[in-house]
């Protein structure tokens, strides 16, 4: 009551009046040409300078009642038992970590212990776990929602990690129910770093909203100029149990009994030391000053709107650039992680992976053109110099949803005061007039095999062949080192890592007709798995690297062994296939399926290459699995080596079409730019004889004692011809490799290989 009293009548003083006039003229000497779209705008005015100059006058400037007031007012405004009041967001961390180590609290960490943390995330999320002896565990943040997620929380997870820094990004939050259930499941501490989300929502499990900040041991916030409320600086922590509460305050100035809320109890157990420096515990000096306590009083009232306004520029400005055509083509916003409504601290946006190589040039460009921006956060914080000597071994590229965030995130201002609809035109009309010049990313599986190693072949020694004219790009050559096909989480972490914006998937599970008839179900299971993995990321995670177009290669097995010549299109999903490839030849018709399905439900760009054979270097020479001219060539050395003919099996009548990897290669290299159709494009070299392959084979290695045809095994079809009219039609002008230029250099390379 004393304090209304104070109040009012220092309402009614001249100085009031004096005061406010002087800061609307220093505003309006002030008030330039701003930015377009700065950063921020000043959250307050002449009430809070009013009320700030109130408390100078009163010659009380260290913590007193404004800042109890306050502290009363903050734990309301944001659902919490307790809260407590200190210099800064970055010492609200601090404290809630000195709280969680601390020795007298009954449930506590100790030196050595590990604490997750996001590998985006401030410093101070970061350092306070280092000065208390902890140590930190990163965790990889999803590109999408710029947080981290109860799958790489669980992938972080080890035996010695006590608790959990959550750090809530831009305004969005860790998806709550996973972090509740990760934190529950493990009986972890967990802090929650709210320093940019205060104001934002999660929906509890009762149906009813919580503020981000409650969920947690210790909340932390800050109140610095340019968050959703101001103290100039300051922060706060709150948190549920008395206990804690009283941890907080005795840590937060110097360790002694002063503040407690059991103060006369803990000092009547010492007699012997003066209760006004009684010093029961370890200490700091975080305490705010009076002035803030009395701005954030003000500030307090405003929150509500503040967020309310926050919330519609979000909205007015994320449905101006997704109208624009321009923006899917360039960018991503963050998405709102599921259950919470954000109360934005930012615009954060995510570059497509193609214009990665730009993100520094269109920032520019964007400063120059008025529109202020910063990192998100301080990006992949393992790329922090401070950061190596504390945390050795740890690599910023094992965490590449963090380093999508750093080398494409960026983000700008949302504002507490109404952003008119002009400014909004003009401000996406800056954002998406860039000059966007892509670089593509050419994510090519199964590197190790014969057409994978011709496309690095081909790629190294480009310019190709005139025909075929690439963009720029940057190509990715993967094996089984890189990432195991079948298995989805290294699927993910595989696109993660290169942001790919194509994938020429040309990876199967193949081996020894034996070997495959006579385990089916591994054949088909391993290759289905591979397949679906990757059209399942290249699908999902276009939310956040943009368009990614899926070329797959299937497989002439497809076609049935009755089918009327030339086969086409029309009947590789029905037939009898040959018995012994029928497991490997059902997962290539379902590959083929389900990337025909992934267009027509979700519009994603899959098409597939359907080839016959092939052959060439990097493949296999064993004589009893390889391809024809392989098998023919590792015969043939075998045979000249012994002094006998080359021996063939059947008549050499049969007619087979036949190219050189490398030509499949230029033309998997055309269609990732050229091809769109949903039907598979059919591919195959010159119809020869296999009799003509041998004797082209024996002209090669310069075997002289000629040809043996075993005409006690079978011939098979007389002929397999592939119907190739679409093919001829788009390159009509494409150069084949001739059969004997094909061969020698086949031959070469086994040689090199003995």
């Amino acid at each position: 009551m004393e304090e209304e009293v104070v109040s009012m009548a220092s309402s009614q003083q001249p100085w009031k009046e004096v005061i406010e006039r002087e800061w609307k003229r220093r505003r309006g000497e002030d008030l330039r040409e701003e930015a377009l779209f700065p950063l921020a705008t000043s959250p307050f005015g002449e009430e809070e300078i009013v009320a700030m100059t109130d408390v100078v006058l009163s010659g009380k400037l260290t913590l007193g009642m404004h800042v109890e007031r306050a502290e009363k007012k903050f734990a309301e405004a944001v659902g919490a038992p307790f809260a407590v009041m200190v210099n800064s967001g970055s010492s609200a961390n601090l404290l809630a970590v000195s709280a969680i180590t601390n020795k007298f609290r009954t449930f506590h960490c100790n030196p050595g212990d590990e604490v997750l943390v996001p590998a985006v995330a401030w410093s101070t999320s970061v350092f306070p776990l280092i000065q208390l002896q902890l140590k930190p565990v990163f965790v990889d943040t999803d590109p999408e929602t710029f947080n981290v997620t109860f799958e790489s929380l669980e992938a972080a997870m080890t035996p010695r990690v006590k608790a959990v820094m959550a750090v809530h990004v831009l305004g969005n939050a860790v998806c709550m129910g996973d972090l509740d259930r990760f934190v529950k499941k493990y009986n972890l501490l967990l802090v929650e770093d709210t320093c940019e989300s205060l104001g934002s929502f999660f929906g509890g499990a009762d149906g009813s909203q919580k503020m981000l900040g409650t969920l947690g041991d210790f909340g932390c916030y800050s109140f610095y100029f340019s968050h959703h409320i101001t103290s100039g600086e300051g922060g706060a922590v709150v948190c549920k149990t008395e206990e804690d509460y009283n941890f907080l305050r005795c840590l937060r100035a110097h360790g002694w009994t002063r503040h407690l809320t059991n103060r006369a109890e803990v000092e009547g157990q010492h007699p012997e030391i003066d209760p006004r420096f009684l010093f029961v515990n370890l200490g700091y000096n975080f305490r705010p000053m009076e002035v803030q306590g009395a701005m954030l009083n003000v500030q307090l009232e405003k929150l509500k709107e503040f967020n309310g306004i926050r919330r519609d520029n979000y909205n007015r400005i994320q449905a101006a650039l997704e109208k624009d055509p321009r923006y899917s083509k360039f960018m991503k916003l963050m998405k709102p992680s599921e259950g919470t409504d954000p109360a934005w601290f930012g615009i954060a946006v995510i570059l497509h992976g193609s214009f990665a190589h730009q993100l520094k040039s269109y920032l520019k460009y964007l400063h120059d053109h008025g529109v202020e921006n910063r990192p998100v956060i301080s990006g992949n914080f393992l790329r922090q110099p401070s950061i190596a000597k504390y945390c050795e071994g740890v690599k910023a590229e094992n965490f590449p949803g963090s380093e999508a965030i750093h080398t494409r995130g960026f983000f700008i201002g949302v504002h507490q005061v109404h952003v008119s609809d002009e400014k909004v035109t003009r401000l996406v009309s800056v954002m998406l007039s860039y000059p966007f010049e892509p670089h593509d990313t050419v994510l090519v599986t199964g590197s190790n095999g014969m057409l994978g190693s011709a496309l690095r072949d081909v790629v190294l020694n480009m310019e190709p062949k005139g025909e075929l004219k690439t963009s720029q790009a940057t190509w990715v050559f993967a094996t089984r080192q890189d990432a195991n096909l079948c298995d989805l989480g290294q699927v993910e972490t595989l696109f993660k890592r290169h942001s790919p914006s194509h994938v020429l998937h040309c990876a199967g599970r193949l081996s020894s007709i034996k070997e495959m008839s006579e385990n089916p179900v591994k054949y088909w299971m391993e290759n289905d798995r591979m397949n679906a993995n990757i059209l399942d990321c290249a699908h999902r995670f276009q939310a956040w690297l943009g368009p990614v177009k899926v070329v797959s290669v299937l497989s002439s097995v497809m076609f049935p062994t009755d089918a009327a010549l030339p086969m086409d299109s029309s009947c590789i999903y029905a037939g009898q296939m040959h018995p012994a490839s029928e497991a490997y030849g059902l997962s290539k018709r379902a590959l083929g399926k389900l990337s025909s399905w992934y267009k027509k439900q979700h519009g994603d760009n899959f098409v597939c290459v359907l080839p016959a054979n092939f052959y060439g270097p990097h493949g296999d020479f064993n004589p009893n699995t390889a391809p024809l001219v392989n098998a023919l060539i590792a015969k043939a050395e075998l045979a000249k080596s012994t002094g006998q003919p080359l021996t063939v099996m059947g008549s050499g009548m049969p007619e087979r079409q036949v190219m050189f990897a490398s030509d499949l290669a230029r033309v998997m290299m055309w269609v990732t730019h050229n091809y769109d159709n949903e039907e598979p494009l059919i591919v195959a070299g010159e119809e020869v004889s296999v009799r003509h392959v041998a004797e082209t084979v024996c002209k090669a290695t310069g075997l002289t004692t000629g040809l043996s045809f075993d005409t006690t095994g079978p011939d098979g079809p007389l002929k397999r011809t592939a119907d190739t009219k679409r093919f001829d039609q788009l390159l009509p002008d494409f150069k084949w490799t001739p059969l004997s230029e094909g061969i020698r250099e086949t031959m070469q390379a086994y040689r090199s290989q003995a």
